[in-house]
């Protein structure tokens, strides 16, 4: 394969890892949010009894 080939396929492949990082993040985020939301209607509700 000549390197130009090697080099395009490496620079797709960080892109592809660059995208997949950055769902990873807003995926973790929105689990973040909906724990912390979670967590936050339990202490409401125990309060409130």
């Amino acid at each position: 394969m000549p390197i130009s080939d090697k080099s395009k396929e490496m620079k797709d492949l960080v892109q592809k890892e660059k995208k997949l990082y950055k769902e990873i993040q807003e995926g973790f985020k929105k689990i973040s949010q909906k724990i912390n939301d979670d967590f936050e209607k339990v202490k409401k509700s125990k309060s409130s009894l």
